[in-house]
C-alpha cells in the first residue's frame, strides 16, 4: 500500500494564511509563561463522583459478570463495558484544581511519569505509605519516545536482518511523544515492593517453571497519554487522523521507526476561530483546495493539549528517560519552551480484574461516529459528563482476549480486537513474533488486543519469540513462560528495570 510521508506546517503557508485571513486576525495566541504559579503537583486518585452509577474499583465479579453473560452475543456485555470506560475517562479528565504554567491542570496529569516512579524506587522512597496522595512532583511528567514503537523496530529488525534508522531532523516532530504514568497506588505499589529492581525482580524467578512479582492492587491504573507536537510558530496545525480500519486488515497507518505516516488530516486553528462544535472533513496530504482545507480545520479548543514549559523541553532534549529513546547526532534536541502538545490518544488499563481491564481512546473527527475500532455503539454511550475537548474522544474497550472469556484458542468463537490506531494501527507483521494459534491470518495490529500483548509481559526480553502477539488466548503454561518473572501484564515495569544486579536470564542455567 503506497504511502505518503507526514508533514507538519511549521508556520504558514499561502492557503492556510488565506484560510486565518477569512476568519480575522491572525494575532498569535501566547502560550503560558507562568512556571513558578505552583511549586509542587500532587497525584490525585481517580474521581469516581462524575458520572452517576460509575463504581471504582468495581467489584471483580460484576466486571466478570459481564464478560460472561449468556444474555448477549458471545456472552459479552459490551454496553456495561463501555459505560464502565467512559466512567474511566471522564475521571481521568476531569479537572484536578491545580495549575501549573498556566495550564489547569486534569487528573491524569498530575500522575507520576514511569521515570520518577523509578527515581521512588532507586530511593525507596515511599513518603508516608501507600497513601498515594503524599507524593509531590515539580512540573509535569517527562514526554519521551513510544518506547512500543523502538520494540517494533527492534522485532522487524531481528525478523529481517536489517537495521532500522533512527528519525532524522526533518523526521522528529511527527513522532509520538508519550509519558506512561501510574494512579497513586500504582505508584506507591511499585515504590512500596520495588519492582522496577532488576535485584527484586530476580527474587521470583522459578527456574522449574514460571515466576511473578506481586499483582498490583485493585485501584491500580497505568495510561500511556500520546501526543504529537506542534512548532510555536504555526498558526495552523497539519494533523493525521484515523478514520476506520482497513479491511482487508494491513497496516493502514503505516508507522515506522523513522515517524508514520498518514491518509487522513485534519487543521487546527491555534486561534479558535472556527464555528464551535464543527465537524471537519478530512482531506489528504496532497490538498490544495482552500474550500476543503476550510472544511477540514477545527480549533484547537477541540483537543486537550498542553505546552512545553522549558523544563519539559529540557528533558526531552537532554536525556534519555525510562521510557526513551537516545538522543544524539540524529535530529534530537529540538523541544522548545512554548510548542504544542496535542492529546492524540491514550492507553488505560486498570487492575479491577486480574488480566486488568482495557480501554484506550483516541481523537476522532467525528465523535458521534468514530470507525473501527471504536464504534457508533460506543460513541452513543458516551455519558453528558463529558464534555468539552474530553467529548471528542473515541473509546475502545476489550476486557477479554478471545470470546468466550478465558476460551483456550482450540474452542474459542470470537475474536475481540482492542487497540489504539495511533500506536498499534500501523503495525505489520514483522511486529508480532509470537505466533497465534487462534487464526495464523492475524498479522497486523488492526488484529491486536492489548491483554493478549500485555499478558506477554516478562522481565527477560532477549529470547527469539519474545514480543507482541496479535488476538489470541495466552496461556501461562506456554513454553514462553518457561523460567520467566511475569510481570503482571505491565511491559512499562520491563521498561524501566533498574540493572542493579545480573538479571536472571544471564544465570547460567
Amino acid at each position: 500500500m503506497k504511502k505518503t510521508s507526514l508533514l507538519i506546517l511549521s508556520g504558514f503557508i499561502i492557503l492556510a494564511f488565506a484560510l486565518i485571513q477569512c476568519n480575522g486576525s491572525d494575532k498569535k495566541t501566547e502560550p503560558a509563561t507562568d512556571e513558578t504559579a505552583v511549586n509542587t503537583i500532587t497525584p490525585v486518585p481517580l474521581p469516581t463522583n462524575i458520572v452517576p452509577g460509575f463504581n471504582f474499583p468495581e467489584d471483580s465479579t460484576v466486571i466478570l459478570g459481564w464478560t460472561n453473560d449468556s444474555k448477549f452475543a458471545n456472552s459479552y456485555d459490551s454496553a456495561s463495558i463501555y459505560k464502565h470506560a467512559w466512567g474511566i475517562w471522564a475521571g481521568l479528565t476531569a479537572p484536578s484544581g491545580q495549575k501549573y504554567a498556566g495550564d489547569n491542570l486534569l487528573v491524569y496529569e498530575t500522575w507520576l511519569g514511569l521515570s520518577e516512579v523509578q527515581q521512588l524506587v532507586i530511593q525507596n522512597n515511599i513518603q508516608g505509605g501507600c497513601a498515594g496522595t503524599s507524593f509531590k512532583r515539580n512540573g509535569r511528567a517527562p514526554l519521551s519516545r513510544a518506547k512500543q514503537l523502538e520494540h517494533s523496530a527492534r522485532f522487524i529488525a531481528k525478523k529481517t536482518g536489517f537495521a532500522v534508522s533512527k528519525p532524522t531532523a526533518s523526521e522528529t516532530n511527527v513522532n509520538f511523544w508519550v509519558t506512561v504514568s501510574y494512579s497513586p497506588d500504582a505508584a506507591c505499589f511499585a515504590t512500596q515492593n520495588q519492582v522496577f529492581k532488576q535485584s527484586v525482580v530476580n527474587k521470583y524467578y522459578n527456574a522449574g517453571g514460571l515466576g511473578a512479582i506481586p499483582a498490583f492492587p485493585n485501584k491500580s491504573l497505568t495510561i500511556k497519554p500520546t501526543y504529537l507536537v506542534y512548532d510555536d510558530t504555526a498558526v495552523l496545525f497539519k494533523v493525521p487522523v484515523w478514520i476506520t480500519a482497513p479491511v482487508p486488515a494491513d497496516s493502514n497507518f503505516g508507522q515506522t521507526a523513522n515517524g508514520f505516516v498518514a491518509k487522513n488530516f485534519v487543521y487546527v486553528d491555534r486561534n479558535n476561530k472556527q464555528a464551535a462544535g464543527k465537524i471537519a472533513v478530512p482531506v489528504g496530504n496532497t490538498e490544495k483546495d482552500a474550500a476543503k482545507i476550510a472544511a477540514a480545520t477545527i480549533n484547537l479548543s477541540d483537543f486537550i493539549y498542553l505546552t512545553i514549559d522549558a523544563q519539559m523541553a529540557k528533558e526531552m532534549n537532554s536525556k534519555d528517560s525510562a521510557q526513551g529513546m537516545n538522543n544524539g547526532p540524529n535530529g534530537y534536541g529540538v523541544a522548545k519552551k512554548g510548542q504544542i502538545a496535542l492529546l492524540m490518544a491514550m492507553h488505560v488499563t486498570t487492575k479491577e480484574i486480574s488480566n486488568w481491564t482495557w480501554q484506550s481512546y483516541y481523537w476522532t473527527p467525528n465523535r458521534d461516529n468514530p470507525g473501527s475500532p471504536s464504534s457508533k455503539l460506543a460513541a452513543s454511550l458516551r455519558p453528558s459528563q463529558i464534555k468539552g475537548a474530553a467529548a471528542n474522544y473515541a473509546c475502545v474497550a476489550a476486557y477479554v482476549m478471545l470470546t468466550p472469556n478465558n476460551a483456550p484458542n482450540s474452542t474459542a468463537k470470537g475474536t475481540m480486537f482492542g487497540y489504539n490506531p495511533y500506536l498499534e494501527g500501523g503495525f505489520g507483521p514483522g511486529t508480532f513474533p509470537y505466533k497465534n494459534t487462534f487464526d495464523t491470518s492475524f498479522k497486523y495490529g488492526v488484529q491486536s488486543n492489548c491483554m493478549s500483548c500485555h499478558a506477554l509481559a516478562v522481565a527477560d526480553t532477549t529470547t527469539g519469540s519474545n514480543g507482541y502477539t496479535t488476538d489470541q488466548t495466552i496461556s501461562l503454561a506456554a513454553p514462553y513462560f518457561n523460567k520467566q518473572v511475569s510481570l503482571d501484564f505491565a511491559w512499562s515495569v520491563q521498561t524501566a528495570l533498574i540493572h542493579d544486579t545480573l538479571p536472571y536470564w544471564l544465570w547460567k542455567k
